[in-house]
């Protein structure tokens, strides 16, 4: 009877110690997956502090249906034009851009075909800046 005791008390010590043990290693990788989001989150929060792109100038081209945007980069952060978007009136548009990267204090030009009109123009560069403007042809 003295052993089966033991026995069971075995049993549940090493139970215990497994039970603990997978509860730290969960316990160890969430607080792992805290921090990785939070050091994210901080380095968004500093890109998105030092980004100042602004739109200089736009014309509209009659001869060929193309909207010129020229943008130029006041911030320090540099962007690579194609991870860029650009919707007309909410509605995403092909462009071509005059420059692959926007680097600080430099200007790029914004190119996409549109008809004649009135526009709602958003610029959403790739760390989530955006420019609004209403552009008139």
């Amino acid at each position: 009877m003295g052993f089966s005791y033991t026995v069971a008390a075995v049993i549940m010590l090493s139970s215990t110690l497994i039970f603990f043990g997978i509860v730290y290693t969960s316990y160890v990788q969430s607080n792992e997956n805290i921090a990785n989001a939070n050091q994210k989150l901080i380095k968004n929060i500093y890109d998105l502090e030092n980004t100042h792109v602004s739109v200089i100038s736009y014309y509209y081209n009659s001869s060929s249906s193309l909207f010129i945007v020229n943008l130029t980069n006041n911030g320090s952060q540099v962007f690579n034009m194609s991870l860029a978007n650009v919707l007309v009136n909410g509605t995403l548009v092909k462009f071509n851009a005059s420059s692959e990267f926007l680097f600080p204090l430099q200007t790029v030009s914004v190119k996409f075909k549109e008809p004649a009109g009135t526009y709602s123009l958003e610029i959403v560069m790739p760390d989530g800046f955006e420019i609004f403007r209403q552009v008139v042809s």
